[in-house]
């Protein structure tokens, strides 16, 4: 399971326990918000660092 996965999984379940609208309000928004995330992961061909791509195009590779 992946860290997004996990993470998902564990807002899922916190949301799936409370009553409290307010909790729940700020959990559905955390989860929409982690589906938006980027999940895939990629190498700098210069350097090797590795990291989401919008950081890696603008990351300092020595």
């Amino acid at each position: 399971m992946s860290a997004h996965e996990e993470l998902e999984m564990h807002l899922a379940q916190a949301l799936t326990r409370t009553t409290e609208p307010e909790v729940q309000a700020h959990l559905h928004a955390a989860l929409e918000s982690c589906q938006e995330l980027p999940t895939t992961l990629v190498a700098c061909p210069a350097c090797g660092a590795v990291g989401l791509p919008e950081r890696i195009q603008i990351h300092d590779c020595r």
